[in-house]
């Protein structure tokens, strides 16, 4: 009796599938050993039956487990989701602000560009009228002092030599009016 107890929970053993529950056939043959049984003892009956119980309820209680398992690892799943979606919104509203700034710079530089531009030309061209004024000093300040040297020497007389002189002072005096109002 004790031996076909031992045999029955050996079988149930063998039979039982990874993930807890008895295959189909393994009940099946349980029932056909029950039915071909040669002792109907009521302890032993009882005894295998509580056994089937007790399987059946660790069997239920282990899909309960991992029941609640893999509902907590879906909820924590569910949150990391929803802290990436927020996430993923924060660098793309950064990325836009980022991206508006820089449009608004661009443009910004783009209408300073002909503004410095425009000053760059015309410091070049006060430089350059300068330099075209300044030159043409010298040129009349040098024709006017080879002219003063060569009256004296052609034999003028002195009071046209003087006139000539001023009038020539008074020319430089002008043009240095004239480049002072510029």
């Amino acid at each position: 009796m004790l031996n076909n107890l031992f045999l029955s929970e050996e079988r149930e053993a063998r039979s039982r599938k990874p993930n807890g529950l008895k295959d189909p056939c393994s009940v099946w043959e349980e029932t056909i050993y029950l039915r071909e049984s040669e002792v109907y003892d009521p302890p032993s009956l009882i005894n295998l039956l509580e056994n089937r119980r007790r399987t059946i309820l660790k069997t239920i209680q282990d899909a309960e487990e991992r029941y609640k398992e893999a509902t907590e690892k879906l909820q924590k799943a569910r949150t990391r989701l929803q802290q990436a979606k927020v996430k993923a919104d924060e660098i793309r509203l950064i990325g836009l602000a980022q991206l508006d700034k820089e449009q608004r710079d661009l443009v910004d530089a783009a209408d300073e560009d002909p503004k410095r531009l425009e000053d760059s030309k015309n410091y070049t061209i006060r430089f350059e009228k300068q330099r075209a004024i300044e030159q043409v000093r010298q040129q009349v300040s040098r024709l006017a002092s080879e002219r003063a040297l060569e009256s004296p020497n052609s034999r003028s007389d002195n009071e046209l030599h003087l006139r000539l002189i001023d009038y020539k002072i008074g020319l430089l005096k002008s043009m240095e009016d004239v480049a002072d109002q510029n």
